[in-house]
C-alpha cells in the first residue's frame, strides 16, 4: 500500500501509429514529481502505463489503495503536449477510477491548462468535484503543496529555479520494457532527459500552456551527473534531449560540452534553423555529442514563416542544415502544411526544399491548432466552446485538417507522401540498406500517383 500514487495518462496502445513507430520514452515529469515527493518523505507508488491500457490503472489502485492519486500528462512528452483526445479520454476513466475508490485527485498538464473545466468535474458531474484539484501551468510545486494537504492556489505558475530538482525516479518505471522495446526495434536505447523548460521563441502556432515563453534552464553540471548516473545504471546508446530547444545560451553549452569532452553521450535534440547558423555553434553541438538535430524548418516558403511569426528565413535552414551535415550531424526537418495563408505555390516550396537539401529524416503534418495560440484564436473564431474543445486528433499522426484550410485535405496529404517518398529514395539512392530496398518498391509504386495528385492540387 502507498499513500500516494503518481500516474499518467499516455498508454501506447491507444495511439497505435505511435506505438508502431516503437520509440518509448519514460514518463519523465511523473518520475521527476515521485522523485521530488519521495525527497520529501512522501509514501510514493507509480503507475506507468504506457505498455499497459487505462484499465490496467484500476489493478493498481486496488493494489495500492493510495489515499491520493495526482495524474500528470507529460509536458516533455510531444505526444501529450498534442493534447491528443485519446490522452483526454484515458485521463477522465483514471480519475473516475480514482474517485470511485474515495481517493482526492489532483490532474494536471498542457490538456489541463488548456481545458480545466473538462477536469474539475471528473466524469458524469454537472458541478464541481471538491475532491479533484485541477493544476493549470506548472505542476511540481503545486503537488508538493496538495501532497501535504496544503491549500493549491489557482492560477497558473512556473518554477524559476531549477537548480536541485531530483533526478527522475527511474526505478519506478520498467526501463527493462523500455530498453528491451528500442533495441529489438532500432538495434539501440535512447533515454530521455530534461536540460530546461520553456521556449523565449514567439511561433504563433505553438502553445505552451506548462511554461509559456519563459525559459529556464538546469546546471550543467547537474544534467551531466544525471547522465553519468544513466550511464551506471541502465547502459543505454543515446538520449533524447525533449527540451523544445536545445542549448539556448551558449555559455550553458559550452560548459556542456566540456563536461563531455572526454566521454561524450551520443544525442539528438530539437533546434531553430537561426541558432545554427553560427560554425562555432554547429562545431559546439558536435563536441558535446549531437548526432541528430531537429530543425522546426515548418516550411519552404518565407512567406508562410513569417506568417507564422518564425522570425527565422529558408536561407538559414538551408545554411544550418549545411553545417550540420559538415559537422557530422543528421538533419531532421518538423514541416506542417496547410497554415492559413499559404499558396499552392508554398507547398510546392516546401517539397522542393526537401528534394534539394535532403534532410535525413523528415516530419509532415498540416497545422494543428491548440488553445491560447494566435492560430487558434484565428481559425477557431466563431465556434462553439464545445466545438472548439472537440478540435483534436485522437491520434497523434492523424493529420487531418480541423479548420478551413486554404486548400483541400487532398493536396496537403498528396504533398506529405511526394515528400515521403522523394526523401526516402534519395536516401537508399545515398547509403543502400536492406531496410531501406524493402521500403523502395513501395514508395516507386506510390509516387507517380501522388504526384499526378499533388500537380492537380490534390483533386485528381
Amino acid at each position: 500500500m502507498a499513500d500516494l500514487l503518481v500516474a499518467h495518462s499516455l498508454h501506447l496502445a491507444l495511439d497505435p501509429q505511435a506505438a508502431a513507430e516503437r520509440k518509448p520514452h519514460p514518463p519523465l515529469g511523473t518520475l521527476v514529481t515521485a522523485a521530488e515527493l519521495e525527497r520529501e518523505g512522501h509514501d510514493v507508488a507509480v503507475y506507468d502505463g504506457t505498455f499497459g491500457r487505462p484499465e490496467d490503472f484500476e489493478q493498481a489502485l486496488a493494489g495500492h489503495r493510495p489515499r491520493k492519486v495526482a495524474i500528470l500528462a507529460d509536458p516533455h512528452n510531444i505526444s501529450q503536449k498534442m493534447c491528443l483526445s485519446v490522452w483526454r479520454e484515458a485521463a477522465l476513466v483514471m480519475v473516475g477510477a480514482a474517485r470511485g475508490m474515495g481517493a482526492d485527485v489532483l490532474v494536471a498538464g498542457p490538456d489541463v491548462s488548456d481545458h480545466p473545466d473538462l477536469y474539475r468535474g471528473g466524469v458524469g458531474r454537472d458541478e464541481a468535484d471538491p475532491g479533484i484539484t485541477v493544476v493549470e501551468g506548472e505542476h511540481d510545486t503545486a503537488v508538493a503543496a496538495w501532497a501535504k494537504g496544503d491549500p493549491v492556489s489557482p492560477g497558473r505558475r512556473v518554477r524559476s529555479n531549477l537548480a536541485g530538482l531530483p533526478f527522475p525516479a527511474w526505478s519506478r518505471a520498467p526501463m527493462d520494457r523500455y530498453a528491451a522495446a528500442w533495441r529489438a526495434a532500432h538495434g539501440h536505447w535512447e533515454l530521455n532527459v530534461s536540460t530546461a523548460r520553456g521556449c523565449p521563441y514567439r511561433c504563433n502556432w505553438c502553445a505552451k500552456p506548462t511554461w509559456g515563453r519563459r525559459y529556464t534552464v538546469r546546471p550543467a553540471d547537474e544534467v551531466w551527473a544525471e547522465i553519468m548516473e544513466l550511464r551506471e545504471r541502465y547502459r543505454p546508446d543515446r538520449l533524447w534531449f525533449t527540451d523544445d530547444i536545445f542549448a539556448i545560451q551558449r555559455p550553458w553549452l559550452a560548459r556542456y560540452a566540456e563536461l563531455a569532452a572526454s566521454d561524450p553521450m551520443p544525442f539528438r535534440c530539437l533546434s531553430r534553423a537561426d541558432l545554427l547558423t553560427d560554425p562555432e555553434a554547429v562545431k559546439e553541438l558536435a563536441r558535446a555529442g549531437a548526432v541528430e538535430v531537429w530543425l522546426g524548418a515548418e516550411s519552404g516558403s518565407d512567406a508562410v514563416l513569417n506568417a507564422m511569426d518564425k522570425d527565422g528565413t529558408v536561407d538559414e535552414i538551408r545554411t544550418a542544415t549545411r553545417l550540420l551535415r559538415k559537422n557530422g550531424i543528421r538533419t531532421g526537418f518538423f514541416l506542417q502544411l496547410g497554415y492559413p495563408g499559404e499558396r499552392y505555390e508554398d507547398v510546392m516550396s516546401t517539397v522542393r526544399m526537401v528534394r534539394d537539401l535532403r534532410p535525413d529524416e523528415i516530419g509532415v503534418s498540416v497545422s494543428y491548432p491548440l488553445p491560447g495560440t494566435v492560430f487558434w484564436d484565428r481559425v477557431m473564431a466563431g465556434r462553439s466552446a464545445a466545438d472548439a474543445a472537440s478540435a483534436r486528433w485522437a491520434g497523434s499522426m492523424e493529420n487531418r485538417v480541423l479548420f478551413a484550410s486554404p486548400l483541400n485535405q487532398g493536396c496537403y496529404d498528396a504533398a506529405r507522401e511526394v515528400m515521403r517518398a522523394e526523401h526516402a529514395l534519395a536516401r537508399f539512392a545515398a547509403k543502400p540498406t536492406w531496410r531501406g530496398a524493402a521500403r523502395v518498391p513501395w514508395h516507386l509504386g506510390r509516387w507517380p500517383a501522388e504526384r499526378m495528385r499533388l500537380l492537380w492540387g490534390g483533386t485528381s
